[in-house]
């Protein structure tokens, strides 16, 4: 049998005083840096959005860039309507309406453009599959009438693509392309010529977004001071980022989204696009960097104001790229094992059923 002293006791007994009075100390600090993280989460949501509310489409319906997603999102519908294997005739009245009203107001306020002309060609291929369906409604045709009678309809609507087609292009064995892109941070004192970055950008168009929306910017800083001196306000480039040679900041316009429930899509897209961008110049053997941009908007503010962003522009990413040197390190990031990242869902049996 085990007895335990007075002694014991006494010892084991929390100690009153200084010991007691560190704990105490200890708890309130850590109550104070929550209370102070939190106070700072508000403020950074809060910030995001006010951003949101300013310069999307919640408010300011007529600026041109909401006008345009507007217009975009109306002839995209009809777009993926008219792509089924069998379109419903007359589907999408309500969105041929809309663009109709969109198109002529932007017609009025802004004039022609490749906007315009890819709504004029929506329309006009909407207007001859419902006219071959016998489908016909005076309101819209003669609201689509106008608007082909101003412009001349450029590529756009539907094309018809092959299996084979898609194969010739596609079909080819990428698990080497995708492992042998990494994160370089060690790059050669040879140049990379705007063309590269062009040749890049063109293909990261091709990125998918909502509503073909295409809210993805590019901007190219190729002066080294001026880089050093937005490389200097992100802190995951130290020891490297002077060397490469261009600096490219990735954003997503904000003004190409129109609702609440948007709010979110400007750091998808943006992600998208900017996945797209890196991978597009891997392709062209340039090595990349990606340099987070998640701050507090005091830091956000100190590069917009740096770079002369404008304010509907969101920062997703700094990127450093640059010519790859003959032999160098990268990092051996193990990747998560694939039952990490892969879950098949199914579906609950029936009640009743075994």
């Amino acid at each position: 049998m085990v007895t335990t002293t007075k002694r014991q006791h006494a010892q084991d007994a929390p100690l009153p005083g200084p010991g007691r009075k560190v704990r105490h100390v200890g708890f309130a600090r850590r109550l104070l840096r929550g209370l102070r993280n939190t106070l700072r989460l508000m403020l950074a949501f809060g910030a995001d959005g006010l951003r949101f509310a300013r310069y999307s489409g919640l408010r300011e319906t007529k600026r041109r860039g909401v006008l345009q997603a507007r217009i975009i999102k109306s002839y995209h519908r009809i777009e993926k309507g008219l792509a089924l294997a069998a379109p419903r005739p007359g589907f999408g009245a309500d969105a041929v309406r809309k663009l109709v009203s969109d198109a002529n107001d932007y017609l009025g306020r802004y004039g022609a453009d490749r906007f315009i002309e890819g709504a004029c060609a929506a329309l006009d291929e909407y207007q001859r599959f419902s006219l071959s369906h016998g489908q016909t409604a005076a309101e819209l045709e003669d609201g689509i009438a106008s608007l082909l009678a101003a412009v001349r309809p450029a590529a756009g609507g539907t094309r018809t693509v092959t299996r084979d087609e898609i194969h010739r292009c596609a079909l080819r064995d990428m698990r080497e392309f995708f492992e042998s892109r990494y994160s370089v941070r060690h790059f050669s004192d040879e140049a990379v010529s705007m063309a590269e970055i062009e040749a890049a950008a063109a293909m990261a168009q091709y990125t998918p977004s909502v509503c073909n929306r295409q809210s993805g910017h590019i901007y190219v800083v190729a002066d080294k001071r001026m880089a050093n001196s937005l490389l200097a306000l992100q802190n995951g480039n130290r020891g490297f980022g002077e060397q490469a040679d261009k600096l490219l900041m990735v954003t997503s316009r904000l003004d190409g989204f129109l609702s609440v429930g948007e709010r979110n899509q400007c750091w998808i897209d943006g992600g998208l696009f900017a996945m797209s961008l890196i991978y597009a110049l891997h392709s062209l053997g340039l090595g990349t960097c990606c340099l987070n941009w998640s701050v507090d908007p005091g830091q956000d503010k100190l590069l917009r104001q740096a770079a002369g962003l404008p304010e509907d522009h969101v920062v997703i990413m700094l990127l450093a790229v640059g010519r790859l040197p003959a032999e160098f390190k990268v990092a051996a990031s193990r990747r998560r094992a694939l039952d990490e990242v892969l879950t098949r869902l199914q579906a609950e049996p029936a009640k009743g059923r075994k």
